[in-house]
């Protein structure tokens, strides 16, 4: 074999080596798009189950209170809105402290109801550090053609953005009617055995208060 038969060959190998490379990157690069997909799949899935219970809610002339979770007859919840100041703290040994506005739009059951309005009006106490303190309002609300319109000291007031949401069913609420009426499972997939993908079912994780 001679030098420039040698030679050929070796330009050959590397040509193909660059080739298996080119290859190879390729492959990861649509192995990584496709795990990209799967997770949005079963987030999109996740997101139908909701779709699901709410339309089998529905159905059954049923709903639930979005602030303990009780399935009631729509009939018997009322629209509210609650507004206040909250203390907040976070960051290394708390030192994101102080106090910030909350506002959330609420369908409640006769109690939360009954709660709600008994505390309307209430202030926590006053923070000399923060100079501010905590407070609660509770207002009622009517949906309208066009929104959401709540009662605020003798003016109806249109709720715009995120006041205008109605919070989702808790995963809990969703993975415990789901059992009880039969509604397929939430899904979930984890790597078993080095890369293998295993799709299963997943149970509802406890969601912070």
């Amino acid at each position: 074999m001679t030098r420039e038969t040698i030679i050929a060959e070796l330009a050959a190998m590397r040509s193909q080596l660059e080739s298996t490379v080119h290859k190879i990157e390729g492959i990861k690069d649509n192995l990584c798009s496709e795990r990209q997909t799967l997770r949005q799949t079963i987030d999109e899935y996740g997101v139908k189950r909701i779709e699901l219970l709410e339309e089998e809610l529905r159905a059954r002339g049923l709903t639930w209170c979005t602030r303990c979770s009780a399935i009631l007859p729509e009939g018997k919840t009322e629209l509210l809105l609650l507004e206040g100041r909250k203390q907040v703290s976070g960051g290394y040994q708390n030192s994101c402290y102080g106090f910030e506005n909350f506002f959330h739009l609420h369908r409640a059951c006769p109690q939360c109801r009954e709660k709600a309005f008994n505390d309307h009006g209430t202030h926590g106490e006053y923070d000399a550090l923060a100079s501010d303190q905590a407070s609660f309002f509770a207002f009622r609300v009517e949906q309208r053609a066009d929104g959401y319109y709540a009662h605020k000291f003798g003016d109806w007031i249109k709720l715009e953005g995120e006041k205008s949401k109605l919070p989702k069913p808790s995963s809990q609420l969703v993975e415990k009617i789901g059992k009880e009426w039969n509604l397929p499972p939430q899904i979930g997939f984890d790597y078993r055995d080095g890369d293998k993908i295993k799709i299963h079912e997943q149970a509802a994780t406890a969601e912070a208060a």
